[in-house]
């Protein structure tokens, strides 16, 4: 049998054990109610019935970012080279625009392919 400090619905601490052999009676008056096993410190006590928290949502990860150097690990050899030495003006222009999201990478890559300063098989390389 367990006995909970109760305030404003919430368990703010229990006593595992008879709460007048472990506490001085002025705190001992303050472990009231008896409440489940389960019981823990935190949990809601609502019209003397256990409520448990809601488990925290995962967090949603931060959507990834493509930035110049993720672009050019994914390049030949003789795109890095184009790339690193700004060859093409596409290749300035989508240096400018980095870093992006999914969409936006989307639309550079399609730039550079386009333009012929990478193949689609490095597009997709850079996508994966």
């Amino acid at each position: 049998m367990k006995y909970a400090w109760i305030e404003n619905d919430k368990i703010r601490d229990v006593a595992h054990s008879n709460p007048t052999e472990i506490y001085h009676p002025d705190v001992a008056a303050l472990y009231t109610t008896e409440v489940p096993d389960d019981a823990a410190n935190g949990d809601g006590w609502v019209n003397g019935a256990l409520v448990k928290p809601e488990p925290p949502e995962a967090p949603t990860p931060a959507p990834r970012q493509w930035t110049a150097d993720s672009f050019r690990a994914g390049m030949t050899l003789a795109e890095k080279t184009k790339w690193d030495n700004d060859s093409a003006p596409e290749i300035i222009t989508v240096k400018a625009e980095l870093p992006k999201e999914l969409a936006g990478a989307t639309e550079l890559l399609d730039f550079l392919v386009a333009a012929n300063v990478i193949s689609q098989t490095s597009a997709d390389k850079i996508l994966a």
